[in-house]
């Protein structure tokens, strides 16, 4: 059975960072070599989905260790009152120009909330950013793995 990314999860992670505005880190948590937990942290330029699939551009040496060896990660969603837990498995990756392009499936779903608003960790979206993460080249890089 398969299954599916809640809705709001889904429109949230395929959202493009809005410059000028605190955009959420979303946390990507993988197992290094040791067994200790290991972040990775991205912006939605970062990621996108569809209700079946989460689709990363992992530029960090570590997690794409980790995802080769492993295969499996946590990506952590902030909305309003819950944090959403997505525990996802690799399906396809490849590299391109030193990122790992992943397309995840979802293994498990958990929601966390106690009815209180939650803060999220931000940062301020801006060009600076934008450029140095290649965020547009990024989003072209992202569009190709659902050609897969």
């Amino acid at each position: 059975m398969t299954v599916t990314i809640p809705p709001e999860v889904s429109t949230f992670l395929a959202g493009k960072p809005v410059m000028g505005s605190a955009e959420q880190v979303v946390p990507l948590l993988t197992i290094d070599s040791n067994g200790f937990p290991h972040a990775c942290l991205l912006s939605r330029a970062q990621l996108d989905a569809t209700d079946t699939e989460v689709r990363a551009a992992i530029t960090s040496w570590g997690t794409r260790e980790n995802l080769r060896n492993h295969g499996v990660a946590l990506i952590l969603v902030t909305l309003g009152d819950t944090v959403h837990h997505l525990k996802v498995g690799v399906l396809h990756a490849h590299d391109e120009n030193r990122v790992l392009l992943v397309a995840f499936e979802l293994i498990a779903y958990k929601s966390d909330s106690l009815g209180i608003e939650i803060q999220p960790m931000t940062f301020l979206a801006g060009p600076w950013i934008s450029s140095l993460e290649h965020w547009d080249e990024t989003a072209i890089m992202l569009r190709s793995l659902g050609d897969r």
